[in-house]
């Protein structure tokens, strides 16, 4: 049995417009940078969702992981996000804790970690067909992740914009199937309002842990009516933050 007490929700919850002004501000630094060797400081998706995922869980205290597909050269992925733009942080500055696959599914690493410690929080960023490969289907299985004996997975799932609304209403029901509910922030519209797409992401991760939270609770108590569907975020974006074909190049540029 898990110390559920880990896992509360908040009542805090959104960051305020000038946090969220330098989470934009260290978004777009990350993305300039010359490095080139990891996707959680290089591609659109990897680091939006770093920045996101961090502050939710440095919050509350979770102990997180980062898993992503392919290799990676860096010696060490420094601090996390929080530790810059947090001074003077009670907790002092953090060490990033990113894990590379290879050629094997981040997803799947990702669960196998989080059934292994039931105080951590796993986060990917996959692709559909990533997701569907006949090889790690299986594999990829939320209804693996008891709530009262394992950790927690936040997957981020990379959608095109302007896809077919029936291929969407498909991958709803085949994620549900697959023991996932789903949220989804559309990254479109940035255009109009930079620093719209990290309120409406930091909203959202809000929901996404207090649903977990919920979940941690009432599989301890022992009163989940049903297997739980746990929280999978789609972001819905232009091709240039497919994470795929982006991975693939910084493969080529490492050879």
């Amino acid at each position: 049995m898990i110390d559920v007490t880990t896992w509360t929700a908040h009542a805090t919850r959104e960051p305020s417009e000038q946090f969220l002004t330098a989470i934009d501000r260290k978004w777009r630094e990350r993305l300039a940078t010359t490095s080139r060797t990891c996707p959680w400081r290089s591609q659109l998706l990897h680091s939006l969702v770093l920045l996101h995922v961090d502050r939710a869980t440095h919050k509350r205290r979770l102990r997180t992981h980062y898993f992503a597909a392919g290799e990676c050269g860096a010696k060490d992925h420094g601090f996390t996000p929080m530790s810059a733009l947090i001074p003077g942080d009670m907790y002092g500055p953090e060490s990033l804790h990113a894990f590379h696959t290879g050629e094997h599914s981040a997803l799947a690493a990702a669960i196998v970690a989080a059934k292994q410690d039931p105080h951590l929080v796993a986060t990917t960023v996959i692709t559909e067909p990533q997701f569907t490969a006949i090889d790690t289907f299986d594999d990829h299985s939320g209804a693996q992740l008891r709530p009262e004996s394992h950790g927690a997975v936040v997957p981020f799932l990379y959608a095109a914009a302007g896809e077919d609304v029936e291929d969407a209403f498909e991958r709803e029901d085949l994620l549900r199937a697959n023991g996932y509910s789903t949220y989804t922030v559309d990254a479109t519209t940035m255009g109009e309002d930079p620093i719209a797409l990290h309120r409406n992401l930091a909203a959202l991760m809000e929901d996404v842990f207090d649903e977990i939270a919920q979940l941690k609770a009432d599989g301890a108590a022992r009163i989940l009516s049903r297997d739980p569907l746990w929280p999978l975020v789609i972001v819905k974006a232009p091709a240039e933050w497919n994470p795929a074909p982006a991975s693939a190049r910084l493969d080529s540029e490492r050879r």
